[in-house]
């Protein structure tokens, strides 16, 4: 079809919790379970604290307090906080935060160097 642009959903972009912005569309957070109830986590990530909302209360059934996940969704502002209005929600139990961390960091810093290649 000539002159079609098919709606394309941003890709989340991934996000420290302290690193959250009130312009950010879609992010993923990665971060330990704190506490859960029946229709919200919070979220421990190093950084700071997230409350994560779903809209299936009991959706999250095998996450635990103690469960390492990923979070797909919209942030909000909220009292001059944040909190995470989720669309996926992803268990991480194998994953090792503190290497998840140090990737991100990597990545982050050849990033940046790319940008300045780039820009001379």
């Amino acid at each position: 079809m000539e002159g079609f642009t098919p709606y394309h959903k941003p890709s989340a972009k991934p996000r420290r919790i302290a690193e959250i912005k009130t312009g950010d569309d879609q992010i993923q957070v990665v971060g330990t379970v704190v506490d859960k109830k029946e229709s919200e986590l919070i979220i421990d990530d190093g950084s700071g604290r997230l409350p994560v909302l779903f809209e299936e209360p009991g959706l999250p059934k095998e996450i635990e307090v103690g469960s390492k996940v990923r979070v797909f969704g919209t942030p909000l502002n909220v009292e001059e906080a944040h909190e995470l209005h989720a669309e996926i929600i992803q268990k991480l139990d194998g994953l090792d935060l503190g290497l998840y961390r140090e990737a991100r960091h990597e990545i982050k810093k050849f990033e940046k160097e790319l940008e300045q290649y780039e820009d001379s």
